[in-house]
């Protein structure tokens, strides 16, 4: 897992108890340099070198192709990592961000894409999501290690000025399936789920933890992220990774095991033409992108029938074996599930949340997830 850090009083407390609870296990971190967070970083010499030699030889430091492996998260390009190589007393896989892909230089190994949404010049964009970029870096690379991003979901609705203001979402209604297809057709050498509990950004995939507010609130102040993610679960995306990454480790198609067979679903709670009764900010950009629909994707070892309803809209269809998703139309209330095959419900469900056709309390964009099992 990628710990990412800025220079804050608190981060060195944190990623120390990081690497503790790690080592209690057989997890392995490896740390992101956050130049966006923090520019203090491009003093390497006090910021960077320290904390490397430090967790360098820690049992819970990930590895990778037999060297120590970091990944700096650069915005910017054309930082001089072999400074940093040289003062840090063991081998390191540098594998950073930039936003030009032609910045890679010798003194990096590798280069990642954290733009794992659909944007131009990072603003979102009404498209879906393409290979393009991911190949454009790969070309610029010749053959050194590319890192490709998959995330489920991006919306934020920040507005703690002067620093914090952020007020968008990228089109994401079907965006977890289908990146992943992509990324089974791509075979990039590395592939970073964005994120594990990123509730600013609403990409998390981790739990919850609602009794602390500060997880989600700068500040612990309550115009932040608290708004949108709490009670807002993201836990059953899980299940869809989980025999993803199986796929891209084994170089096959996706399987699903009869034990597994179930149904994830996802909406959000309102119309995205909705006005809101919001205290903080008005719409984000991109909020005529998505559609105004109920999300449910079938994991079955063989075909069954699926039967989704929301509201008044209804949808009965044939769900074959593997991992497929279907949508039917954002009605009032709880939508309802149930997958059957030879006449017999193999599961089946209600959505926890209700959607509220007519008024809001803040424009709310941030997926509930939920599943059958």
């Amino acid at each position: 897992m990628k710990v990412n850090i800025g220079i804050d009083d608190w981060t060195d407390t944190q990623l120390a108890l990081a690497y503790a609870a790690a080592g209690s296990t057989s997890f392995k971190l490896f740390i992101s340099f956050d130049f966006a967070a923090s520019s203090g970083f491009s003093d390497y010499s006090n910021q960077i070198v320290p904390r490397l030699n430090l967790y360098a030889s820690n049992a819970a430091q990930l590895q990778w192709g037999m060297v120590l492996w970091y990944l700096p998260l650069l915005e910017i390009y054309g930082f001089d990592w072999s400074a940093v190589r040289s003062a840090v007393g063991h081998p390191l896989e540098i594998i950073p961000f930039y936003q030009a892909a032609q910045a890679h230089q010798d003194s990096t190994d590798g280069l990642f894409m954290w733009n794992a949404w659909p944007s131009q010049d990072n603003q979102p964009i009404d498209q879906t999501m393409s290979i393009a970029g991911d190949q454009y870096y790969q070309s610029q690379l010749s053959g050194s290690p590319y890192m490709a991003g998959v995330s489920p979901w991006f919306f934020t609705h920040y507005n703690i000025p002067p620093a914090l203001v952020k007020n968008c979402l990228y089109l994401s209604d079907t965006f977890l399936i289908d990146r992943w297809n992509e990324i089974l057709n791509l075979q990039s050498q590395l592939v970073e789920l964005i994120t594990w509990n990123d509730f600013g950004e609403s990409h998390y995939i981790g739990p919850l933890h609602p009794e602390r507010p500060s997880v989600y609130a700068p500040n612990g102040s309550s115009d932040g992220a608290i708004q949108w993610a709490a009670g807002f679960p993201h836990d059953a995306w899980r299940k869809i990774i989980t025999p993803y990454i199986a796929a891209y480790k084994n170089g096959g198609p996706v399987t699903i095991s009869p034990s597994e067979e179930s149904i994830v679903y996802w909406y959000r709670p309102h119309p995205k033409g909705l006005s809101c009764a919001d205290p903080f900010l008005g719409p984000p950009t991109g909020q005529s992108f998505p559609a105004d629909g109920i999300w449910a994707a079938t994991l079955l070892a063989s075909p069954a029938t699926l039967t989704m309803t929301s509201g008044t809209f209804s949808l009965t269809t044939t769900a074959p074996a593997g991992i497929n998703y279907f949508a039917t139309g954002m009605g009032s209330g709880q939508p309802t599930f149930e997958l059957v095959r030879n006449g017999v419900t193999i599961t089946q469900g209600t959505g926890g949340l209700s959607i509220d056709l007519n008024s809001c309390d803040i424009y709310n964009f941030n997926a509930f997830v939920g599943s059958t099992s």
